[in-house]
Formats: structure tokens, sequence, C-alpha cells
């Protein structure tokens, strides 16, 4: 129930844009990157139990580094140091965060972890409209509806029966 209330929201909010058609480029690759993103969190609360999850982080990171430089074929044109600074702060970010998300796969079930990434677009929308001017999603009944649905669908599967 919590699960479904929590998707009924991110639906909700992404109704406003939406056209009803399908591309694999686009639609296809958010899809392919939800199933990716469930077989990782299974597979991650897996080998936590027998890894330690900072070290599994560091080597997904790196591996996934190595697959993205090969498949990228991409050079970098101009060096700053404040693109150098930014470059190790969004590294930082990255991994500090899938570190601790694997620390609390490790001690928690899947369902209750996973539930919270149905924040990630509320917090998207809610920070284009302060940090963009973007107010058309978010100041309507459509935006506060669904991160209500959002917020109870969290509430539900982390309150247990």
């Amino acid at each position: 129930t919590g699960c479904i209330l929590g998707f009924a929201g991110v639906v909700l909010i992404n109704l406003n844009g939406m056209n009803f058609q399908f591309s694999l480029a686009g639609e296809g690759a958010i899809f392919f990157s939800t199933i990716a993103y469930a077989f990782s969190s299974v597979f991650v609360k897996k080998f936590s139990q027998k890894f330690n999850p900072v070290m599994l982080s560091a080597y997904q990171f790196i591996i996934g580094g190595i697959v993205l430089m090969a498949a990228g074929g991409g050079h970098i044109t101009k060096v700053t140091p404040s693109g150098i600074g930014l470059l190790v702060y969004l590294a930082l970010v990255s991994a500090v965060a899938y570190s601790l998300w694997g620390i609390l796969l490790k001690y928690n079930p899947v369902s209750r972890v996973t539930v919270f990434g149905f924040m990630n677009p509320v917090f998207g929308v809610l920070l284009s409209a302060l940090l963009l001017g973007e107010t058309d999603q978010a100041s309507g009944i459509l935006g506060l509806l669904s991160l209500l649905l959002v917020s109870v669908g969290i509430y539900v599967v982390n309150s247990g029966k």
C-alpha cells in the first residue's frame, strides 16, 4: 500500500509534462535504470552482509568509472582549479551518499530503505522551484497532493503493520 501511494505521488507530480509517448532513449532508459536500481539494492543488501558496504561502493564507483570512460570516449578540454574542485566535491557527495545507502541496506530491510527513493522526484520539483523559479509543478494542488501521497506512502511502509 505504501509503495502504491508513493508511486501514485510520483506519477501525479509528473502528469503536468506527460505526453504519453514512449521512446527507448527516454522513458525506456528510465525504466531500465529503475530495474537496475532494484537489482542493485538487493545485491548491495546481500553482499553487504559479508563485505564492508563502503568498500563495495568504492569498487562499484571504480569499475563503473572505468566502464563509463571506455564507453564515453570523451576528453576534457579545459582544466581549472574550480572545475577540479567541483569534480572532487561531486565524487565525494556521491561516494558518501551511496556508502550510507549501503550501510542502511545492510541493517534494514530493502523495502524499508528503498521507499525513500520516492522522494527524489519530489525534491527535484521542490529544488527546481526554489533554485530555478520553475513553480508551475510545485505550487499547485497537484504538487501538494503528490508530496502528501509520497510522504504517506513512506510512513505506511515504515510504520509496520
